[in-house]
């Protein structure tokens, strides 16, 4: 019985660090998507110049609209970490009633781990506000 028991948790801990590791993966794409690169909004009005062939005065309409998103979804972005972080604290807790002091000792060690990781990324920029000239077009 203790022997199953055992490979049930093995188990259970093995599928919640691929989901937490899996959840932090997600999240580091959603970040690079948004925030690894120049401001999403002068990509967006470039390509859009690019394949519209927006007037100038077509790309000064349009650039607050693009702007306006850019923030809708960096805000998204700063609401959506603490949240994370809740639910991974809470799931965390729940586990850990469940296990020995050998096995919270080590089920500590890969929290530890995966905390490391997440402080180690760098704070994410604050999002666009300003307008920007668009880059003349040739």
């Amino acid at each position: 019985m203790k022997f199953a028991a055992s490979v049930a948790l093995v188990f259970f801990v093995g599928a919640l660090t691929g989901a937490i590791g899996v959840s932090l993966y997600f999240e580091a794409k959603i970040e690079k998507m948004f925030h690894g690169r120049p401001p999403h909004s002068e990509e967006i009005l470039e390509r859009l110049t690019q394949d519209l062939d927006l007037t100038p005065t077509q790309q000064e309409e349009v650039r607050p609209i693009i702007m306006a998103f850019d923030k809708k979804t960096s805000d998204l972005k700063l609401q959506f970490r603490p949240r994370m972080k809740q639910l991974h604290e809470q799931v965390t807790a729940q586990i850990r009633t469940r296990l020995d002091e050998k096995q919270k000792k080590v089920f500590d060690e890969i929290n530890e781990k995966l905390e490391k990781r997440f402080r180690e990324r760098p704070p994410l920029p604050p999002p666009d506000d300003g307008p920007r000239k668009s880059p003349p077009r040739d």
